[in-house]
């Protein structure tokens, strides 16, 4: 009797410990993604609410011959902000539907003004992020949005 007492305890620690731990993994990873979503709300915030950026997107609308007067940095900003979303696709944070769903219609404009580019050197190898997510942009919409895949 004592023998099954012993043994019984054993199993229900067990069973414990494992509970215990399969519900630490499903909080960490619960976590892990509002962190993300946080991320990506605050980027998305940051991204329409900055008024430069604003200026500047209104004006790609239809690719505005003022686009070529804005500050170099500005624009170089705002492909810099790109290649962050990208650099966070790249890794893994950010799921590549959600980035084109949220960011690739502003990378397709940017890739496609002349103005934009005016003073600044479209081929240099700094701008290789940009280029890179600009193509993998292209290639999700070609091939088509799914919107079971827009989440997080």
């Amino acid at each position: 009797m004592l023998a099954f007492a012993k043994d019984l305890s054993i199993v229900v620690a067990g069973v414990v410990a494992l509970v215990t731990f399969a519900t630490g993994v499903w909080q960490y990873a619960r976590q892990g993604r509002q962190g993300r979503v946080q991320h990506f709300v605050d980027m998305r915030r940051r991204f329409l609410e900055d008024p430069i950026f604003r200026d500047l997107l209104n004006h790609l609308a239809n690719d505005d011959p003022e686009l070529a007067q804005a500050p170099i940095q500005d624009r170089r900003n705002l492909v810099g902000f790109l290649e962050e979303v990208a650099l966070m696709v790249e890794s893994g944070v950010i799921n590549a539907d959600v980035a084109h769903y949220m960011f690739g219609y502003y990378v397709k404009l940017i890739a496609s003004s002349r103005h934009f580019w005016e003073g600044l050197d479209r081929s240099s190898p700094y701008w290789l992020v940009f280029w890179r997510f600009e193509k993998s942009m292209n290639a999700r919409e070609k091939r088509g949005p799914d919107p079971k895949a827009i989440r997080f």
